[in-house]
């Protein structure tokens, strides 16, 4: 990440508070504190779990009724909660439309009632 951001080791062992002429190395294949983590995060303005090189996408199995329903991810998930969003709007907009339509139809039957 430091070479992706343009940034330097010295920079990133003074945000840390270390000896800005020691090795980066020791920091990376020691074991850092969950405090040291949550600072090399801060430094890099990223979640924590962005230092750990594995996927971000774990699945989870839904249970419903003592059976295995399904294998879903996180990412699917959000996936659907922001198809079910679109729907929404989508229902909001037609249901708009139909009160837009009765009102002019009971302006019409009063028109012609008068």
């Amino acid at each position: 990440m430091l070479k992706e951001r343009g940034l330097r080791a010295k920079d990133l062992l003074e945000h840390l508070q270390l000896q800005s002429n020691g090795s980066i190395t020791s920091l990376v294949k020691g074991n850092p504190t969950a405090e040291r983590l949550e600072k090399i995060a801060d430094f890099f303005d990223v979640p924590i779990d962005t230092l750990f090189q594995r996927a971000k996408n774990y699945g989870y199995n839904v249970i419903g009724n003592s059976n295995n329903v399904a294998s879903i991810t996180i990412g699917e998930l959000k996936g659907k909660a922001q198809a079910q969003d679109r729907i929404i709007e989508e229902k909001d907009k037609r249901i708009a439309l139909l009160e837009d339509m009765i009102a002019l139809l009971k302006q019409q039957l009063e028109t012609s009632k008068s």
